[in-house]
This record gives structure tokens, C-alpha cells and sequence, in this order.
């Protein structure tokens, strides 16, 4: 039996040089990865290594001058290293460099309240199979109720691929991003904080997430593991973000307003955007009165993203209450274009909008609140401009769904109450509706919401549920492809 083991990392920088009148400070530092299997087997050691820098503080050469007597280690120091920046050295030109001496020092302890938590870190299969005998379909519950467990929001894309998802769980202390694999079970811990880690935003294609951690954002690349601080500001506070579909722009959502608070929502709000390269801040939206949320980037235009122009209401405080006139909002990250998405009919209110796989198109849920349709719901989807708009009735309430790549299915999680329920639809036309499951959800937080999210090759559906009494992340098998 394997020991649970907490990972202690102790990296010592010396800041020796081959002149002592020369001194060097670091100003980046990335996350040394412990690899698994020198965990697994217990392997300790201290890594001595000769850094080459230039006068702008970049590593130019690395070399082991004492090994920790594991590769394996030896190599992460390296990598390590090589990704390490330091301050500009003054006292040599730039294009000049001095060897500086570090160790890397991997220490394995076998005590403390973290002793379950470290990147690596593999869980076995917690799944649980069963025939749903109200509509005869295939469900698993993946996730163990010892912990809370959740997959992304619903707009967020939480598959790797198709066997691997991103969820949430607490299994490892505060809040952190796990891997579940939808072959074996197998569920293996991508970060590892204390505290809790919040909005996330995936690009599968470039195999990165940023997620939001104590208002920085960070940067995770889920195949080399190496997960880095990409943005902090401490006189902001980020509501909502997300990344360009080329990785190279942050977009985020702020409260310019210093006075104010959680009851409130005068604003002014406003979008910003941060360019990862150059490091530039700018502000791309109007200032807004209402709350700006659900940034959304498009999948395939660099240059679009779609947001949410909401109210922000506290029962029994003060502040704004009611539906904005427009909910759903586009914007060309130039600054230079957007505005609501529109036509929208009187008395009509859309929500929980999400992007097409393809980019094409937006979809989202509708009801309407005011006038002769008053109490109706439908399913709909428009280009983000708002052209081209099409809408069929369905019984959603303002629920949160998904259209499967093919254009043809879509999935939500209410159908005259809490039923996940997919319909394929041709346009403003239903051809088929299939009742999936009675998930009983308490929509009580973002963990208890379902979420629904298709496989991308149409195998399962993936939703969640805290009707056992905790949120747990469970699939239902439609094999989409097979049909």
C-alpha cells in the first residue's frame, strides 16, 4: 500500500556567482513539478546546478554539477531552471553572462494536515454503474461522496479530449482542478492550493486552462504540467474572465466603483484586455451600470467574445433589481464594435448563453416575463450579432444547455422540472425529444447546478447532481455517433 505523503519542495537559490561583487535576484519563478513516480517511490534528493545568465538575467545554459542520484529528479531541476528569469544584472553588459550556482532540493515529508495534496497525485476509480429504470439509459456516478465533486461550467469546454474531463473537487484540501478519466475512472490532481481555485477558462487545442486563484490568474499546460502566474493586480477585483481562442489576450470584467459592495451594482463595470506578450492593459467596453459577467471567447474568432449585461440583487439589500432590458452582449476586442444582441422581443428575456462548437452561432435559453406570451419558454440561437435568430418551444425555465459539433442536438438540464433532456431540432423545428434522467438537482450554488456538456464524439453526456447530497459528477451514455 502506497503512503500518503505530503510534498515539501525546498528551493534553495544561492545567488552565487563566479564574482561575489555580483548579485542576482529572481523575478520569475516557476512551479518545480515533483514527478509521481519519484513520489510513488519515495525518491529524495538535492540537485547542484551551475546556471549560465546574461546580463538581461536570462538562463542561456544549464548544467548538473551534482546529481540528486535520480534522473528523473535531475531532469525536472533542469527544466526547472531553464524557465527560471532573473533580474537584469547591472553590473555586467547585456550581452555578457556569469555562472550562478543553485540547488534544487526535492524533500518528501510524511506528516501534516496537506499530507493527501500534491500534482500527481492519482486516485483510483470511484464510478458507480447503473440502468436508470424511468428512461432505460446507461448512468455513472464517477466521483466518491466522501468529497464534492464538479465539472465545469456549462459554457466552458470541461473535455480534454474524448475520455478526459477537468472537474473541481475538495478531495485534497480547498478547491482544486482534477483530471477524470472516463476509462478507468482514474482521477489525477492538476492543481494544488490551500485555498480556492475559481473561474477557469480551457482551450483544448493549445492543452492550457487559466484559472482564477486569490484574484491572479494562472496558467496550467495539463501535458507538461507546468502551471505559472500570468496576471495580478491587487487594486482590482476580476468578475469574470476569459482568454482568446489564439491564447493571446485576457479578457476580464471590473467594478471601477471603489465604494463598492456586494449589495450594490452602480458601477461603473467595464471590460478589460490584457496582452499576454507585451503585458498591456486596456480598456475595451463602455462603462456600464450593470454587472458584467460570463465572458465568453469565441472558439474560432480571435476578436469576438460575448458577455452577460446583468443586474446583481441580494435579497433584503439595496441596490438594482430586475432584469437589464438586454441581457446578452457581443464586443470586437478592438473596443471598436459591439452592442447588444439584438432584435429581442417585449416581454422576452434570454439567458445562460453559450457559443456553438464551431463558432458559428450563439444558443441560449428565453422566457417571457411580460405581455401576451407571458410564461412561455424556448431553446434559441442567432449569430452573435443577433442576425439570423431562430427559437422552438420548450418547457427550460432559464435552464443551462449545449449543442452537440453536429448542429443537430442540443441538451438542457430542466424539461418541466429537473430533467436532463436532449432534442435534436432542425432550426425552429423539434424532431425528436429523449428524456435522459431525473437528476433532482437542488440548483443550490454553481456545484449543484448540472451543467450539461456533450463528449466530443457524442459518447456520453456529462452533468452533475447533488441529489445524494453532495455535488458529485456523474455521464449518461447516448452514443450520439451510433444513432
Amino acid at each position: 500500500m502506497k503512503k500518503i505523503l505530503l510534498i515539501v519542495i525546498a528551493l534553495l537559490f544561492v545567488s552565487c556567482s563566479t564574482s561575489p561583487r555580483i548579485t542576482t535576484q529572481i523575478e520569475f519563478e516557476p512551479k518545480l513539478y515533483y514527478p509521481s513516480q519519484a513520489i510513488d517511490s519515495l525518491w529524495e534528493g538535492t540537485v547542484e546546478l551551475s546556471l549560465l545568465v546574461d546580463g538581461q538575467g536570462i538562463v542561456k545554459d544549464v548544467k548538473v554539477k551534482k546529481s540528486s542520484g535520480y534522473k528523473i529528479l535531475d531532469d525536472s531541476a533542469l527544466r526547472y531552471s531553464w524557465k527560471v528569469k532573473y533580474y537584469p544584472i547591472k553590473e555586467i553588459e547585456k550581452e555578457d553572462a556569469i555562472w550562478i550556482e543553485n540547488k534544487v532540493v526535492f524533500n518528501l515529508k510524511k506528516n501534516g494536515i496537506d499530507e493527501k495534496s500534491f500534482v500527481g497525485r492519482t486516485w483510483q476509480s470511484e464510478k458507480e454503474t447503473w440502468i436508470d429504470p424511468e428512461f432505460g439509459y446507461e448512468i455513472t456516478r464517477w466521483t466518491s461522496e466522501d468529497f464534492q465533486n464538479w465539472h465545469l461550467y456549462f459554457n466552458i469546454e470541461s473535455f480534454i479530449d474524448d475520455n478526459n474531463l477537468i472537474i473541481y473537487s475538495t478531495r485534497a484540501g480547498g478547491i482544486n482542478l482534477f483530471k477524470l478519466n472516463l476509462l478507468d475512472g482514474t482521477i489525477t490532481q492538476l492543481t494544488n492550493h490551500k485555498g480556492r481555485v475559481g473561474s477557469v477558462w480551457h482551450l483544448p487545442k493549445m492543452k492550457k486552462i487559466w484559472y482564477e486563484i486569490e484574484n491572479s490568474i494562472r496558467e496550467l499546460n495539463y501535458e507538461t504540467m507546468e502551471d505559472r502566474l500570468v496576471f495580478y493586480d491587487n487594486k482590482i477585483d476580476i468578475r469574470s474572465f476569459t482568454v482568446t481562442c489564439d491564447g493571446r489576450y485576457l479578457l476580464y470584467s471590473i467594478n471601477k466603483n471603489p465604494r463598492w459592495s456586494v449589495e450594490h451594482s452602480t458601477g461603473p463595470f467595464a471590460i478589460m484586455r490584457y496582452d499576454f506578450k507585451s503585458k498591456e492593459v486596456k480598456q475595451v467596453s463602455p462603462d456600464y451600470g450593470f454587472t458584467i459577467n460570463h465572458l465568453q471567447a469565441s472558439p474560432t474568432n480571435p476578436d469576438i467574445i460575448i458577455y452577460a449585461w446583468q443586474h446583481q440583487y441580494r435579497e433584503g439589500g439595496a441596490g438594482i433589481v430586475g432584469n437589464t432590458p438586454i441581457r446578452i452582449w457581443w464586443l470586437n476586442i478592438n473596443g471598436k464594435d459591439g452592442g447588444p444582441v439584438v432584435p429581442q422581443e417585449f416581454g422576452l428575456h434570454r439567458t445562460h448563453e453559450f457559443w456553438f462548437y464551431d463558432g458559428s452561432r450563439i444558443g441560449y435559453s428565453a422566457r417571457y416575463m411580460f405581455g401576451p406570451d407571458s410564461g412561455k419558454q424556448f431553446l434559441g440561437s442567432c449569430k452573435y450579432d443577433g442576425s439570423d435568430n431562430f427559437m422552438f418551444e420548450a418547457p427550460v425555465g432559464p435552464a443551462h444547455s449545449q449543442v452537440y459539433k453536429d448542429n443537430k442536438n442540443w441538451v438542457a438540464d430542466q424539461n418541466n422540472g429537473m430533467i436532463l433532456t436532449m432534442w435534436t431540432f432542425e432550426r425552429n423545428k423539434v424532431l425528436k425529444e429523449q428524456k435522459l434522467f431525473h437528476h433532482n438537482s437542488t440548483w443550490d450554488g454553481q456545484p449543484g447546478h448540472p451543467h450539461p456538456h456533450f463528449s466530443p464524439d457524442g459518447k456520453y453526456i456529462v452533468f452533475g447532481t447533488d441529489k445524494s447530497g453532495s455535488p458529485q459528477v456523474y455521464t449518461v451514455k447516448i452514443n450520439l455517433e451510433k444513432q
